[in-house]
């Protein structure tokens, strides 16, 4: 076990955004949640899952909602939520587990931690950032549903008992654009350190990969530094575009999400379109204004400044619309075996055709392994 400090936790905010494929909340809220954990405590204990007893409760604890919903506000939630759901399932808990790596959802389970000294365990339920819940490791794998909390700020209670994680994301949703604003709180998915250990499970170590990939962020050669890292924790990657520049780019909510596609363009004749749901759910490319290929979730597209800075679809937009000069690199990273099934495929298609109401890859082929499009 080992802790980390409030300088810490900023770079692996970095790293973070980098590894959700564009979304996983903004990277300037996330400084807000890391100044309200240290209010609590200047430092997290982080384990490892070897360090968890078989016997022992973990919970999932996680922020949920739109990206750019107004005022979001994490601080005590994620506290008030684990605490409900021991009330409720009548279980303790004694570690606390992200659902995903990414920049709001990497730091909003550390405030449960700081606030009732729990250590946070150093791994997640996907190994990037995820649109929905039911898109997690923990949904893959089929584990309870049967007590999940809802929470606002104020304390509000929302439980929930659904049947599996396709009800539990609906419900949760419902819950989260109707009566809070676009952003609240969820504790779900109870465990016992056998269970967070069988078979891919939990993606373990991704805390740690996250602080690496913010240390070669902030490198003289950022890219090639974040692709060695990428190299040594995922199956394949590729990098897209080194020096892209944003023409274009839209944003609405919808139903608690951030929906928008992003148009970047560099001066090789290659365009990429990123089609998000918070997170980049397909990217399609053409070269020469001609369609060639299109990647699908659960791979991830990576992106950051070409200065290495951090740049989700949040940060692009925003800055977009500012009237700024934004250049992107872009990466295709094969995400790994524990969420890459045919099913998981098959949600990030029907989530992509239920926002967009089309299907914009028509035209394009499918790159099953994109290393053969990308320099490694």
């Amino acid at each position: 076990m080992y802790s980390i400090s409030e300088r810490d936790m900023h770079i692996i905010v970095n790293g973070a955004s980098f590894l959700a494929s564009g979304g996983g909340g903004a990277v300037a809220m996330a400084k807000d949640v890391i100044a309200n954990v240290v209010a609590f405590s200047p430092s997290v204990q982080v384990a490892t899952l070897a360090e968890v007893a078989d016997d022992q409760g973990l919970l999932v604890i996680c922020g949920v909602g739109a990206p750019d919903a107004p005022n979001p506000d994490f601080k005590n939630s994620p506290g008030y939520g684990l605490q409900g759901l021991q009330q409720m399932s009548g279980r303790r808990f004694h570690y606390v587990l992200p659902i995903e790596v990414g920049a709001m959802n990497s730091m909003i389970p550390l405030l449960a931690c700081a606030q009732l000294g729990l250590p946070f365990i150093d791994g997640d339920g996907a190994g990037r950032s995820v649109p929905q819940m039911s898109m997690s490791t923990y949904a893959l794998q089929g584990f309870s549903t049967e007590y999940t909390l809802v929470v606002s700020e104020a304390d509000q209670r929302y439980p929930l008992h659904p049947r599996d994680a396709n009800a539990m994301e609906a419900q949760v949703r419902d819950i989260v654009s109707t009566r809070l604003a676009n952003a609240g709180t969820v504790a779900a998915w109870p465990l016992t350190g056998a269970q967070a250990r069988s078979e891919h499970a939990v993606v373990g170590g991704s805390l740690t990969l996250a602080r690496s990939v913010g240390e070669a962020m902030a490198g003289a050669n950022p890219l090639a530094s974040v692709a060695a890292v990428i190299a040594g924790f995922y199956p394949a990657h590729g990098v897209m575009m080194r020096n892209g520049r944003v023409t274009a780019a839209t944003n609405v909510v919808k139903d608690g999400f951030d929906v928008g596609v992003i148009t970047v363009d560099d001066e090789a004749g290659m365009t990429v379109r990123l089609y998000f749901v918070n997170e980049t759910l397909l990217a399609t490319i053409d070269r020469d204004g001609s369609p060639l290929a299109f990647m699908l979730g659960p791979d991830l597209i990576g992106s950051m400044g070409v200065d290495g800075s951090p740049m989700t679809n949040s940060e692009i937009y925003n800055r977009f619309v500012s009237g700024d000069t934004v250049r992107v690199a872009l990466m295709w990273v094969q995400a790994l075996e524990a969420i890459r099934t045919p099913i998981m495929f098959f949600k990030y298609l029907t989530l992509l055709l239920e926002k967009f109401d089309t299907a914009p890859m028509a035209g394009y082929r499918f790159i099953d392994d994109a290393m053969e499009l990308f320099d490694r």
